[in-house]
């Protein structure tokens, strides 16, 4: 999959086919988004591809609002790459990219930049100043201008529309089995184990401390079982996320215990699979009742992650 920018511009691609979003997740939404756009790419014998925006158009017009993503950057790019996509343009979101009027951007970006012969968006997808652009637009300026215009109605699970803010409210509220289903997949932590104070160690609980991106949606606190992936290696095993309030700590650590798992693996990468919220953070009376819970914890998890 090649990647482009606008100093790229104008492409010399064959017959363009764009989806046009953020694509934070690449939930099942978006994949619907990606499949019709690689369906439509095969009629016009064209070439399927994203244009999408970095950083996420909410972190630049709502800073304050400190907006986690369910994807880095990079993860979002390795999923749109495994969806069978050739070819991503990733234009940098600004205000002045904000205030370009919605049939600027598309003469400017689609059209002298990409020379499209398709364009596939969601049923409400809006853009441009003020959010002018809709998909009523986009229909008109392909009558106008010979491209065609696919609208994806939403999709559906569970009678919830699948969107990306609703997943990050799941995820928020520790429901991440639901959010798996809007996902299509597990919800996924992936970072750089770094050194704790080891005191799952001296309970018998060795656990591998992670550090993810600044910018990732981390769950809300409490134990989960999960699926570790490690070297390409599948190990399951329990993680806690939260404050360790029987120590009285105040920073919020990620510790994942792995099962059946002796290796040093510090400076190492790892990423964590949610697949079951097991119960919420509490404070102990003593490390010794704390151990007593863990014990619960790993028994319960393998139920979960074996059955």
């Amino acid at each position: 999959m090649e990647i482009y920018s606008p100093e790229d511009l104008p492409l010399e691609l064959p017959s363009p086919v764009v989806t046009l979003g953020n694509f934070d997740g690449v939930h099942l939404g978006h994949q619907v988004l990606l499949s019709e756009s690689l369906r439509l790419a095969h009629e016009l014998q064209g070439t399927p591809m994203v244009v999408t925006f970095e950083p996420h158009p909410r972190k630049v017009l709502r800073p304050q609002a400190s907006l986690k993503l369910l994807t880095t950057f990079e993860e979002r790019l390795a999923l749109i790459r495994e969806f069978g996509l050739k070819a991503v343009l990733v234009i940098p979101f600004s205000k002045a990219l904000a205030e370009l009027p919605a049939e600027e951007f598309v003469e400017e970006y689609l059209l002298y930049g990409l020379k499209i012969k398709g364009l596939v968006v969601g049923f409400n997808y809006r853009f441009g100043k003020g959010r002018e652009g809709d998909t009523e637009l986009l229909k008109t300026m392909g009558e106008k201008y010979g491209f065609r215009v696919r609208v994806v109605p939403p999709k559906e699970v569970d009678g919830f529309t699948v969107s990306s803010s609703l997943i990050r409210e799941l995820l928020c509220r520790g429901e991440v089995q639901k959010a798996s289903r809007l996902l299509g997949r597990p919800y996924r932590l992936s970072g750089r184990v770094v050194k704790g104070h080891g005191r799952g160690r001296k309970l018998g609980f060795p656990t591998a401390n992670l550090e993810v991106p600044p910018e990732k949606l981390i769950p809300a606190r409490g134990v989960y079982a999960v699926k570790v992936k490690v070297n390409d290696r599948s190990f399951n095993g329990v993680m806690n996320i939260g404050l360790k309030p029987t120590f009285d700590e105040r920073d919020l650590s990620l510790e994942v215990f792995i099962f059946e798992f002796q290796e040093d693996i510090y400076g190492q990468n790892l990423s964590v699979e949610f697949i079951r919220y097991l119960r919420p953070e509490k404070k102990f009376s003593s490390p010794a009742a704390l151990k007593t819970q863990i014990e619960i914890d790993c028994k319960l998890a393998k139920d979960v992650l074996t059955s």
